[in-house]
């Protein structure tokens, strides 16, 4: 049975999370020393030349999950449900 945490993000947020967590770190040189990430790999990201990477989605504490999208997701769940 699958289950449901309530809270996804997309691409978009996950750099919005990022921002943040770097301004909040007091800048990109703070973030990476504190996280362990590359600030050259970090400052591509952010400049949308590279895609973010599994270090960077650790480093935010967050996860890759799989989601069903348009009319199959509630069939695929009841479907999921029923095994």
């Amino acid at each position: 049975m699958p289950r449901s945490y309530g809270l996804f993000f997309d691409h978009d947020d996950v750099l919005k999370l990022l921002h943040s967590r770097i301004k909040a770190a007091g800048g990109q040189r703070a973030f990476s020393r504190q996280s362990g990430l590359d600030r050259t790999q970090l400052s591509m990201v952010l400049n949308g030349r590279r895609p973010v990477s599994p270090s960077i989605i650790k480093a935010l504490n967050l996860r890759i999950v799989y989601a069903p999208v348009g009319r199959q997701s509630s069939a695929m769940a009841r479907a999921a449900e029923d095994d």
